[in-house]
């Protein structure tokens, strides 16, 4: 009898053990064979309907949370259509709040999908990347680090494949101004408050036959050890991976003509634009584009074969998969050498600032150059049937800026009050400021505007360019006034704004407009110069004495230039003064001004 019911006890226990003992050794592979696995809105029309609309995406991404305790979905902003855009926090264990990682010895890794509206890929490869982090095979990549992941950060833009967001801003080239509230809330509340070690932006681009290209920071502003790293220790594994599954990678964006001379080259590299941001603001920072995707490279490089347009899309969400899992198995293998790239960025730029001297030198300007050769694959087109095939060369890769003017870093940058509008938007990027609670009498350098025009109208605004030479000069602000020492993380980027002179700072985008005007031409200006002189020699003494003093500044403003009034501070100086806040932090008991 007990040897009956034991035998029965067997019979009903053991699937349950079993279920159990396969659930622990191996849970991915259960489920991702199992008939509840989460399929992606792709995935679900095999890839036939191009990118997620905003609706099935985030019916996926709660559906997702609700069956996984290792991802939270936090809403940043609402869209002016009213969309939510939402950051996904995945993590074993959880974690719900950047402090709750603080000390975790963690990396943290950022993806942002779908900034262009019409680049989709990324968006797709994203849920299929947090499905499998969760709920696959994935799943151990979470013990070793926190993965933060926007799906799309321009929902009104994706649902009609629009490049840019309602109010007709291009995001990628918010990334200084923060006019959007989209790029707004990732910086202040993403950027900032998690302080990603790898800030990762998808795209739509590039040049077939390639998978995927990508492009890491390559301006001279930014921290040397942090665009080496990702260029030799993170990118090659990307294409290693992409190669294992018969695709290839390749830098973003195609081939070009650089100083007349025939290569591959890159695109521009101003911080409006995320990945020279993120290395400004002491990240690893990643571009990835998916070309078209006609045709791929197979058989180890050596190969090129067209893709049914019915295929396409698979395999553009593939390529960006790849790129993603690939940064993030690295992340897991490579977390403290990781860490160790970023802490030091941000020691640097610390150290960089607090110390003056001519050792220390900021770019002003800088050249495209090629810094080496490789081969790459280029469209030709067939003689004989007009078709487009594509051939295997060797040339010059131009992926690389050099300086060619600089200038001295400053222990800081003194403005006065008439630049208060200029504070918000830096505390917004957490640069901090200092407000001057006495007078102060200091020499400085001085910016003077030569030639300041406005030929292009971009983003709302009418982009300036300066020609400007410095002057050491002795200055008076008044209490009120605000200084930016440049002794703190943001070093690098401080300066690329600050100096007026750079392709991308606080004049570029009108910020000075209230001080500073556009450059007559020149004969106006000469016809200006006599007009003051001839009026200066018809006063009397007496008039001349009490008034002539305005009419001999206005010639020497336009002879000289205009002054820009931002001083670059190029000593240590003591200065009383306290540390400037945002006005709208939260105080329980605050209820009068």
């Amino acid at each position: 009898m007990p040897s009956k019911i034991l035998r029965t006890l067997k019979l009903l226990l053991l699937p349950t053990l079993l279920f159990a003992l396969s659930t622990v050794l191996s849970p991915p592979a259960l489920a991702q064979t199992g008939a509840d696995w989460l399929e992606t809105p792709a995935e679900k029309v095999d890839y036939q309907e191009g990118g997620t609309l905003y609706e099935p995406l985030m019916d996926f991404v709660y559906e997702l949370e609700s069956r996984t305790e290792l991802m939270s979905v936090v809403k940043l902003t609402e869209t002016l259509l009213g969309r939510d855009v939402v950051l996904c926090v995945l993590s074993d264990p959880p974690v719900f709040r950047p402090e709750d990682v603080r000390y975790s010895g963690k990396p943290i890794v950022l993806i942002v999908n779908n900034v262009h509206g019409g680049e989709v890929a990324g968006k797709d490869a994203s849920m299929e990347l947090m499905r499998d982090l969760t709920l696959g095979d994935l799943r151990p990549l979470l013990e070793d680090q926190i993965v933060l992941v926007v799906p799309t950060i321009n929902p009104d833009g994706a649902e009609i494949y629009r490049r840019t967001n309602e109010e007709g801003f291009d995001m990628n080239r918010d990334y200084i101004k923060l006019e959007s509230q989209e790029i707004q809330a990732l910086v202040t509340k993403v950027i900032n408050e998690w302080q990603p070690h790898i800030h990762l932006d998808t795209h739509h681009g590039g040049s077939a036959p390639y998978t995927l290209t990508y492009q890491t920071n390559m301006n001279p502003a930014g921290d040397p050890n942090l665009m080496a790293f990702g260029n030799q220790e993170v990118l090659p594994r990307v294409r290693e991976a992409l190669r294992a599954e018969d695709y290839e990678g390749f830098w973003y964006s195609g081939p070009r003509t650089v100083n007349g001379r025939e290569g591959w080259g890159p695109t521009s590299v101003e911080p409006r634009k995320q990945h020279v941001f993120s290395a400004l603001a002491n990240m690893v920072g990643f571009l990835y584009e998916t070309p078209s995707g006609t045709h791929r490279v197979v058989d180890n490089g050596t190969r090129v074969v067209p893709i049914p347009e019915e295929e396409r899309y698979r395999h553009q969400v593939r390529g960006e998969y790849l790129g993603q899992r690939e940064i993030l198995r690295f992340a897991s293998e490579r977390g403290d050498d990781l860490r160790a790239v970023v802490a030091r960025a941000r020691a640097d730029a610390i150290q960089r600032g607090a110390t003056v001297g001519d050792d220390d030198s900021i770019p002003l300007d800088y050249e495209q150059v090629e810094k080496f050769t490789d081969s790459f694959w280029r469209e030709v087109e067939d003689p004989e049937s007009g078709e487009e095939e594509y051939e295997l060369v060797e040339g010059p890769v131009f992926t690389k800026w050099v300086p060619t003017e600089t200038a001295p870093r400053p222990w800081g940058y003194l403005i006065p009050p008439s630049l208060t509008k200029v504070v918000p938007l830096l505390l917004q990027h957490d640069i901090t400021v200092k407000r001057l609670t006495e007078p102060l009498e200091v020499e400085v350098e001085t910016w003077y505007a030569t030639n300041i025009r406005h030929d292009r109208y971009f983003q709302a605004h009418y982009l300036k360019e300066v020609e400007a030479h410095r002057k050491t000069e002795t200055v008076s602000l008044p209490a009120g006034s605000f200084f930016i020492p440049s002794g703190q993380p943001m070093s690098n980027f401080i300066s690329y704004i600050m100096e007026p002179v750079t392709n991308d700072n606080l004049v570029t985008w009108g910020y000075l407009d209230n001080v500073i005007q556009v450059t007559p031409p020149e004969e106006e200006v000469q016809a200006r110069i006599r007009e003051l002189r001839e009026r200066l020699a018809e006063l009397s003494p007496e008039i001349r004495q009490r008034y002539g003093s305005r009419l001999e500044a206005q010639i020497e403003v336009l002879e000289e230039g205009q002054p820009i009034p931002i001083h670059r501070l190029m000593h240590k100086t003591e200065m009383a003064g306290v540390l400037a806040r945002p006005f709208n932090v939260f105080e329980a008991r605050r209820y009068i001004r």
